[in-house]
């Protein structure tokens, strides 16, 4: 997987979504669907205290960083917010639409892993 190529570990990162259930047909969720969500999200951020958010696509862009975002405007760029480290990257099935993806999809979570190296202390093997 891309978490084990980049020597990320499972105690290295939690996975999170914006919705908690998948909408009909896995279509976009709705602004309805997700502002009904987001306390929880909001609750899970709080409970888990990471140093680093990866928002992994436009929906989770939207709705962490700001309602206008545009993933391809604005990936592999650093966000600080709220004491949080932010990256907006693509979603790893936008890839199956468009491979040209795949390199700057690496890119920017070996950024991610590097970042959090730094901040943890972790020396590179």
């Amino acid at each position: 997987t891309l978490l084990e190529a980049l020597m990320l570990k499972p105690d290295e990162y939690y996975i999170a979504n914006v919705v908690k259930c998948r909408p009909p047909n896995n279509r976009v969720p709705s602004d309805e669907e997700a502002e009904k969500c987001l306390p929880y999200l909001r609750n899970q951020v709080a409970l888990v205290r990471p140093q680093i958010l990866v928002c992994l696509g436009s929906t989770a862009a939207k709705y962490v960083i700001a309602r206008d975002i545009r993933i391809t405007q604005i990936r592999g760029q650093w966000i600080e917010r709220k004491g949080y480290w932010i990256m907006p990257t693509f979603h790893p099935a936008a890839l199956l639409r468009d491979q040209s993806k795949k390199t700057l999809l690496f890119r920017d979570i070996r950024e991610v892993r590097n970042k959090l190296h730094t901040i943890t202390g972790i020396k590179e093997n």
